[in-house]
């Protein structure tokens, strides 16, 4: 084996430790949003939790399809870009990434769009098997991806609007910022060449840190929840 070759496994093993960190981040993050939400009842709090559902299995899917198929099975011509199972996890991906979308934007609108919960998940699912549609008959990746950045964009923009107007010390607008930039760090990172190992690393950390964060601020917020029932 060369030594371009032994860099580029040395990177891949780097980006894929830090995939899995990521998921495990996500992850926790859910459980704390879910924490939350069982001490107090708000159902703002419940689908801001379902983000992070949807956000640990967008996560853990490409964490898995990038540790199985692409290294264990890459020699397998089933495996290869292009095939069945990898198309599998693209899709898996675009799904939960657009559901993510819409519930992070309904947990600051459900006091002004109030839908029973049936018809929000009979909605939500709707949209994002549409948008995967579309995307599948367009074969152009810039349908979800303006999809989901919008999604994200409005969520963000909802939540400064909110916050000037209720000028509430404890808003959520950080981590809606958070979210946003992680999206486009996504998007940075599948756009960077291969060989830019290093860079994506950089990105690849970044988007962990920015999680970790995220992790502290609700983690910092359910602790408070918990000593006010106390």
């Amino acid at each position: 084996m060369n030594l371009p070759m032994l860099i580029g496994m040395r990177f891949y093993w780097i980006e894929t430790i830090y995939s899995a960190i990521v998921t495990l981040f996500v992850f926790l993050i859910y459980l704390k949003t879910r924490e939350m939400y069982k001490l107090t009842e708000h159902r703002g709090i419940k689908y801001f939790s379902y983000t992070f559902l949807f956000f640990t299995i967008a996560h853990f899917f490409k964490f898995f399809f990038r540790f199985f198929f692409r290294f264990i099975m890459e020699n397998h011509w089933l495996f290869k870009p292009g095939k069945v199972p990898h198309l599998f996890g693209n899709h898996i991906f675009i799904y939960t990434s657009v559901m993510a979308g819409l519930f992070l934007l309904y947990s600051l609108i459900w006091k002004r769009v109030k839908l029973d919960e049936k018809i929000v998940t009979v909605l939500f699912n709707a949209i994002a098997l549409f948008v995967l549609i579309l995307d599948f008959i367009k074969r152009n990746p810039f349908v979800h991806i303006g999809v989901i950045t919008g999604l994200f964009g409005l969520t963000l923009l909802t939540s400064i609007v909110k916050k000037f107007k209720s000028k509430k010390k404890h808003s959520f607008t950080f981590v809606y910022l958070l979210i946003f930039l992680i999206w486009i760090l996504d998007l940075v990172s599948i756009e960077i060449p291969k060989f830019m190992h290093g860079f994506r690393l950089i990105v690849t950390a970044i988007s962990a840190i920015l999680y970790l964060v995220i992790l502290w601020r609700v983690s910092k917020r359910s602790s408070k929840h918990g000593k006010k029932t106390r």
